[in-house]
């Protein structure tokens, strides 16, 4: 009998599903485990990663909304895990940085998000693992390319010349 799991077989369909009860399954255990959500600690990470970085950089590699990558960041400022400089030449923008107790955090989250990838990875043979990477990361920079927006609008055209 056909594993009926996944009522579709598109591929952004599966993405999304696998990717949102990851999430939901492992923010359980990061919050009660290091009393953080993932996307708070997704946060803490590109911001221990890149000292001085700005708020839109944060918005754009994080993938998360703008209200809730600034929300985010108030929340990891006011409980003295980032802080924030202004820029010396645009008084409205200003750099973050972890502190030292942010960048225990991190280390701490660090661990628990390799275990549970491995969980997570763990139907897959580690020959296997490498090559599901490269993939997904081609396919990620390929989506986030300005040859896919490109063709997407070439798409969109040639179904508005089929309705003429």
């Amino acid at each position: 009998m056909p594993d009926s799991s996944f009522p579709s077989k598109r591929l952004t369909y599966l993405l999304e599903i696998i990717a949102d009860e990851a999430i939901a399954g492992n923010d359980a255990i990061f919050l009660r485990t290091l009393g953080y959500s993932i996307r708070e600690m997704r946060v803490l990470r590109i911001v221990d990663d890149s000292p001085g970085i700005t708020f839109v950089e944060i918005w754009e590699k994080s993938g998360l909304e703008r209200s809730l990558t600034s929300r985010i960041l108030q929340k990891l400022i006011g409980d003295g895990l980032l802080f924030r400089n202004s820029s010396g030449t645009d008084a409205r923008k200003y750099h973050l940085a972890t502190t030292p107790k942010g960048q225990a955090l991190r280390q701490r989250g660090r661990v628990m998000s390799d275990a549970l990838e491995a969980l997570l990875l763990d139907p897959f043979p580690a020959e296997n693992r490498a090559r599901l990477f490269d993939q997904i990361e081609l396919l990620g920079r390929w989506v986030r390319s300005d040859e896919y927006r490109a063709a997407l609008q070439r798409f969109d055209a040639s179904l508005d010349a089929d309705r003429v």
